[in-house]
């Protein structure tokens, strides 16, 4: 909650007075309004301070532990051919080496099904992380302000290409067609991920 209570005081501020600044003067109408406010959640991730480090290096991680598996397959199919060599099919000894590469081969099949559900996992919980801090600061900032809704927008902050058709599908699948630029929380929320990632940095110096 310090870390909350820092990124309101350094930024908080400005968006606050800009919302107030539209409310109605009225009190009557200021009561019975509902203060929406939106959050491009497409340019946070883009620019999040961490995100992208954190997601790289599980990759990093994930193409070491890919290249160790190949070696272990490899191994595993030179054995096969060593079983082909060195015995004849069919006899006991053929059999009784087969059985152990195929249990090699089991295990190597259930080690990569693991692996890669650890790496999963791993990706999950940084994206979980990420949007955990961002409803954070999207509550705090609706508690302190008196919003009720906070709706997620994206591609708000791009210069989209007509003529690309991945563009025109974003275009058209917005939700919101329009908003006022005192209401977007977005270079709120991001200042307050970056001021709480270079405390984070600041006491592990210390």
């Amino acid at each position: 909650m310090r870390v909350w209570t820092l990124v309101a005081t350094i930024v908080l501020g400005s968006f606050a007075t800009s919302v107030v600044a539209q409310s109605p003067a009225n009190g009557q109408q200021a009561a019975s309004q509902t203060l929406i406010a939106v959050v491009d959640v497409g340019h946070i991730l883009k620019n999040h301070p961490t995100m992208k480090n954190e997601i790289e290096a599980i990759e990093a991680q994930m193409k070491a532990a890919d290249e160790q598996m190949t070696q272990k397959r490899d191994s595993i199919l030179k054995k096969m051919e060593e079983l082909r060599e060195k015995y004849t099919e069919g006899t006991a000894e053929y059999e009784r080496e087969e059985k152990l590469i195929a249990e090699q081969d089991t295990n190597f099949r259930l080690e990569i099904v693991k692996m890669r559900k650890e790496f999963d996992k791993a990706r999950a919980n940084v994206l979980y992380k990420v949007y955990s801090d961002i409803k954070n600061l999207v509550k705090y900032a609706s508690d302190k302000m008196g919003i009720q809704v906070v709706v997620r927008v994206n591609g708000t902050r791009e210069n989209l290409d007509p003529t690309k058709p991945d563009n025109v599908q974003l275009i058209m699948s917005q939700e919101v067609l329009y908003f006022a630029s005192h209401v977007d929380l977005t270079d709120w929320v991001l200042n307050g991920l970056n001021q709480r990632t270079a405390n984070a940095g600041a006491a592990n110096v210390k």
